[in-house]
């Protein structure tokens, strides 16, 4: 079996793929032991899990595209690599209707998750007119189902990096995570790399995360994971008036979230553990260029999406500092994928 790389490039135009995407795989029967607690019985169960590479949504044919990236923006090629450890709940409700359970799988550690195994990533391509790459992890999980069972509903993430996730209850869909200390220094490519269901993807007037034949002797889980962070595109230029005493050496991004929501990564409004990312400039960058991270998304008081930053001056010396704010306003129409956001700061004075 030909070994997939764990290196995958996408076209940075987008940031997640069509929702009604349908997931072309062959999903076997499940099967059984008696390995099991109470009245519940273990079952080995195939999972599909597909992270992906556009949204119909965010291209240009549609009218709120202009309001989660620049104009005219041809988008760059990025390299993602792929995820390493899944995070998945199973909320099963009982016939009877007495107190639902969230189940995981057998050997998913709470801060480590369910380590995946690389050979088990397929690529397939979309087939709208983008031919995007989608990839597609195809394996079967071993977990304890019981016999008393309704429906079930999946939350899932996958990681580069393990991450930290709490919640309380049976209340998954509110679970907020945090990046582990692999991601120390490196959070911007962790979060890149970090992949979730979202609470309110819906399919047929319901949340969309279901396991398929839950009542079967056949459960499967079937379904795709969008980005939990967004996509910054943070572009500066600096005035011709002040271009002669100020020359940026560097731009830092500052409170910066390295956690939040992980199922509903547009309600954050307070920044996790924050850190700070800086962008070093040179001769070529220091009056107008850009640069892009991935941030988690938080929401001010008044609604938008603020950027604090510190800006270098490197004409001075010694160096001297200032700050900035880069401000982006939340689509009014988008209410489920994290937006590539575009930031602007424009320099027309000297510090």
């Amino acid at each position: 079996m030909k070994t997939l790389k764990t290196i995958y490039g996408i076209s940075g135009k987008v940031l997640s793929t069509i929702a009604g995407l349908t997931l072309l795989a062959l999903v076997v029967s499940c099967s059984s032991d008696s390995t099991a607690d109470g009245d519940g019985r273990m079952v080995s169960m195939p999972i599909v899990l597909a992270i992906p590479a556009s949204n119909a949504s965010l291209t240009a044919e549609e009218a709120h595209a202009k309001t989660t990236r620049a104009e005219g923006d041809p988008g760059t090629y990025e390299k993602f690599e792929l995820p390493k450890y899944l995070y998945i709940y199973l909320i099963n409700t009982p016939i009877n209707g007495t107190e639902t359970k969230v189940l995981t799988p057998e050997g998913m550690d709470p801060q480590n998750g369910y380590t995946l195994k690389a050979d088990k990533w397929t690529k397939t391509t979309t087939q709208d007119n983008n031919k995007d790459s989608i990839y597609t992890y195809t394996d079967q999980i071993r977990i304890i189902i019981p016999e008393n069972r309704k429906t079930g509903v999946v939350y899932a993430a996958m990681s580069t990096v393990p991450i930290t996730v709490k919640y309380t209850g049976t209340d998954v869909d509110d679970a907020t995570f945090t990046l582990g200390k692999e991601a120390k220094d490196n959070g911007s490519e962790a979060l890149k790399n970090l992949y979730s269901s979202p609470y309110n993807l819906t399919k047929d007037n319901q949340y969309y995360g279901i396991v398929n034949d839950y009542n079967s002797n056949s459960p499967y889980i079937n379904m795709v994971l969008y980005h939990v962070a967004s996509k910054l595109d943070l572009q500066w230029n600096v005035d011709a008036s002040v271009q002669s005493s100020v020359k940026l050496s560097s731009i830092t991004l500052t409170g910066l979230s390295s956690g939040g929501y992980l199922f509903k990564p547009l309600k954050n409004t307070t920044a996790l553990s924050t850190y700070s990312e800086t962008f070093s400039l040179d001769d070529g960058s220091q009056w107008y260029g850009r640069r892009a991270t991935y941030v988690i998304p938080v929401k001010s008081t008044d609604g938008n999406y603020q950027f604090p930053m510190t800006l270098t001056n490197g004409a001075k010396t010694p160096n001297t500092t200032t700050t900035a704010k880069a401000t982006v306003t939340p689509s009014a129409i988008n209410k489920v994928y994290v937006p590539w956001m575009l930031g602007t700061v424009t320099v027309k004075k000297t510090w």
